[in-house]
């Protein structure tokens, strides 16, 4: 019923409670495990009774546990959805989410008597109960309030005390569908008093109604207990008066908001058509809500591509590898690039800290934008080096050239740069190998980042460091078997590279 969601690491998390004592902490007997450096050992426990209650409490935490910006001592204190929690510097909302199985079921009894209404929310003409002056009033506070909120669990929350001011009910439910095929979940179940129904159950007959049919609903409901006779329900006083309208947005219909109270005549026709404008609105800044979490995703996941790719390549890795923009660590074979500077820190003993600087962003900014026009993927500067890979994390099957023809490009964006620079001229080596190699997000879950690893890379720094030299792109034998027929290059025969025992075999690329 209840959730956590957080970001740990850049990466969003959820974790669902259930009943009993839920530990949060560092260590891996925790409950729910954080690895944060500021959440201690043993850091909160939260736990959810019988009842459905929630209830938060500080385990002698080191940098403190927080509810909505206040401190939590050693007595527990009770939580309801949306709250915010702050353990050390790790930010966790708290969720409701109730699925369709749990929450609808057969065993109601609708009765559609004379009290009955059935109205079509999409009738332009409808004729209200409530009076132009109250309906622009409520529509003018539900605008107000609904887009003044920020996230979407905020203003859930606001439309079920929203639909509290505006009709006298005892219990709201608002639930949610991600897609028109998906299956509804509730995301916010509340009595008036702010706790959280036990038990709750709705008829599934009308929900299904109000989603296919695009109505709104006020009748009474009769819950139903399989062993029982209507009249034992009755007798139970399970009668319930209910309202229902769904959340109808353009062309979809996302959820239904349903209320309900004990007393069988306690709503009425200007009650459904208040709830109705309420349910209306709602859907409106529920979906905004969406909008703006999806585009705020999209943002962080571009900032996050761009430090490696191309606009172009970002575009395309959003487009075609879903939601993890295809940087999950996966094997593949690629060709892997260095290229470094020769005699870098000899020239920089004669230069200012600020000016040698300069120097180098000047050549790691040309470098940097030959890969990126030729789709290939920055894995790290180290130093007066930059280390590049093609053929991930996109498939390129003619990778092993298109490194080939950028290390071409960037010898001759280097002349240009000495050219436009004067003085002593920059150089620097190239080396390529081509194999297989693990590439995507590696790291901690603290801080993760795209690289490449596996002996692909460990020869090709070999290469870099025995083989090449001033000026030259030398390419190994995996490499040249990839390109021979459409590049010129020289042999530079065979060499043992240190810490290997078996012989390499190398070429030089000629212009």
């Amino acid at each position: 019923m209840f959730q956590l969601r957080y970001n740990e690491g850049g990466l969003d998390k959820v974790h669902q409670l259930t009943p009993g004592v839920t530990i949060v902490g560092r260590l891996p007997a925790c409950n729910l495990v954080i690895s944060d450096i500021s959440v201690s050992r043993k850091h909160a426990a939260l736990r959810l009774d019988d009842n459905g209650r929630l209830f938060l409490q500080d385990t002698g935490s080191r940098f403190g546990t927080f509810r909505n910006g206040q401190q939590v001592l050693i007595d527990e204190v009770p939580l309801v959805p949306t709250d915010t929690l702050k353990l050390g510097e790790v930010t966790l909302t708290l969720e409701q989410n109730v699925s369709e199985k749990e929450l609808l079921t057969e065993n109601h009894e609708v009765a559609e008597g004379p009290g009955t209404i059935v109205r079509k929310v999409a009738d332009d003409d409808q004729k209200t109960g409530v009076s132009t002056d109250s309906l622009v009033r409520l529509l003018s506070d539900v605008g107000r309030t609904l887009l003044g909120s920020q996230s979407l669990p905020d203003i859930l929350n606001r439309v079920v005390e929203m639909a509290f001011a505006a009709v006298p009910a005892e219990r709201a439910f608002l639930l949610l569908r991600d897609s028109p095929d998906a299956e509804l979940s509730a995301r916010v179940l509340r009595k008036r008093d702010g706790s959280t129904p036990p038990n709750a159950t709705l008829s599934r007959t009308v929900v299904r109604r109000v989603l296919r049919e695009r109505i709104s609903i006020l009748a009474a409901d009769a819950a139903t207990d399989p062993k029982l006779g209507v009249t034992d329900s009755i007798l139970s006083l399970s009668i319930r008066s209910f309202m229902c309208a769904p959340l109808w947005n353009r062309d979809d219909v996302i959820g239904v908001l349903y209320v309900d109270s004990p007393r069988i005549s306690r709503f009425g026709p200007s009650d459904l058509d208040a709830f109705t404008a309420l349910a209306n609105a709602a859907a409106i800044a529920i979906e905004q809500a969406r909008l703006s979490s999806q585009l705020l995703e999209e943002t962080r996941r571009r900032e996050r591509l761009q430090r490696y790719h191309s606009p172009a390549v970002v575009s395309r890795i959003l487009h075609d590898s879903g939601a993890d923009g295809g940087m999950h660590a996966q094997e593949r074979e690629v060709s892997v690039m260095f290229c470094d500077l020769v005699g870098f820190t000899t020239l920089c003993e004669g230069l200012p800290p600020t000016q040698a600087a300069s120097l180098l962003n000047s050549f790691l900014t040309s470098m940097t934008d030959v890969v990126f026009d030729n789709e290939g993927t920055l894995d790290k500067f180290i130093g007066d080096a930059l280390l590049a890979v093609f053929g991930a994390p996109l498939d390129q099957p003619d990778h092993a050239l298109k490194a080939v023809n950028t290390a071409v490009l960037m010898r001759k964006a280097l002349a240009e740069l000495n050219e436009r620079r004067g003085g002593q001229p920059l150089a620097m080596r190239i080396v390529i190998n081509t194999g297989v190699g693990i590439t995507g997000d590696i790291g901690s879950p603290r801080r993760r980042e795209f690289t490449v690893l596996g002996d692909v890379v460990n020869t090709a720094a070999r290469m870099e460091d025995e083989i090449a030299g001033p000026g030259q792109i030398v390419i190994a034998q995996s490499t040249y078997q990839a390109v021979k027929d459409q590049i010129k290059a020289r042999p530079l025969g065979t060499k043992v590279l240190r810490g290997r025992t078996t012989p390499i075999e190398t070429y030089a690329v000629e212009d």
